[in-house]
């Protein structure tokens, strides 16, 4: 069982991890404040509250959003998903990872200094 968000990342294929680290530097370039611990199994980015989780799937990895209800209105054609709050944009290669990506990822933290929720 993975103890950690390093061992996590480590453990991936080659492509999903690819995907991931560029996540995780987008992730991190953005709120570099931010804290990021192994939670559900995923690691998972914290300001105030948890902002971020990225999942591995066989073709792609998920960057999950705990405040993506509330971003979906603002970006429709990237944030999938139809969870009370948690949604999730899949990027399947690293040209998804983006100008418009990182516009969410900075959105999501925003929402977290000025509006925090509390993940249940």
């Amino acid at each position: 069982m993975v103890k950690d968000a390093e061992t996590w990342f480590s453990n991936l294929d080659p492509a999903q991890r690819e995907i991931a680290e560029s996540l995780r530097a987008r992730i991190q370039l953005a709120g570099p404040d931010l804290t990021c611990k192994l939670a559900w199994g995923f690691p998972c980015w914290s300001g105030r509250e948890r902002i971020f989780s990225i999942a591995a799937h066989k073709d792609r990895c998920n960057l999950q959003l705990f405040y993506g209800a509330e971003l979906a209105p603002f970006h429709p054609a990237r944030i999938e998903g139809t969870g009370k709050t948690l949604r999730h944009v899949k990027i399947r290669s690293l040209d998804e990872i983006d100008e418009g990506l990182d516009r969410i990822i900075e959105d999501a933290i925003r929402l977290d200094t000025s509006n925090p929720q509390r993940v249940r």
